[in-house]
């Protein structure tokens, strides 16, 4: 059923996909898809979650905090981070696409889209003493926010390049925008 909703959301938009219209395509009766799911709002939160489970989101960004030297903990946020929009780039799409439709979906994701920022935060903030001069902890945060939004990803995969022509290219940026040159250890 999940898989179904999925692609009737990619195929013909949040909006225009009913309930009726994902149970006959998953051959399930109406109200199985209520039993299961409650709302399309919940299956856009389901397929949200089955995205993060598929791409280990939880243990991947523990890893990259795991990690200690400046350069390596870059490199290992920009395989995370790779690896996220890799997996999840339509999930990311169906969740903007109902956001435009849905002020609870809205809702829902600028909560999550905040949890992200402040998790992420913990990737910059051990790097204080190798920032750029005059970069702050606040400012590097933003830009690895910025450099890293899933826009950039699909702009950069449209135009031909790889996952890890990606994950390389994103890697050397944010070394070169956040980090002194030869980073103290």
């Amino acid at each position: 059923m999940l898989e179904t909703a999925r692609r009737l959301f990619l195929e013909r938009g949040y909006a225009a996909t009913t309930i009726p219209e994902i149970a006959a395509a998953a051959g399930v009766a109406v109200p199985t898809i209520y039993w299961a799911f409650g709302s399309k709002r919940a299956i856009v939160s389901e397929l949200r979650q089955a995205w993060f489970e598929a791409a280990l989101t939880g243990p991947r960004l523990r890893a990259v905090l795991a990690v200690d030297e400046p350069v390596a903990r870059l490199e290992a946020y920009a395989d995370f981070m790779g690896n996220q929009w890799t997996t999840g780039a339509e999930a990311v799409a169906i969740q903007q696409d109902a956001m435009r439709a849905d002020p609870e979906v809205a809702s829902e994701v600028a909560s999550v889209l905040t949890e992200r920022a402040e998790r992420l935060r913990l990737v910059v903030v051990p790097l204080a003493p190798h920032l750029r001069a005059p970069l702050t902890v606040d400012t590097a945060h933003d830009l690895l926010l910025a450099l890293s939004l899933v826009e950039v990803y699909r702009e950069l995969r449209g135009r031909g390049w790889s996952d890890d022509r990606y994950r390389t290219w994103l890697g050397a940026v944010l070394r070169e925008q956040l980090l002194e040159s030869e980073p103290s250890i």
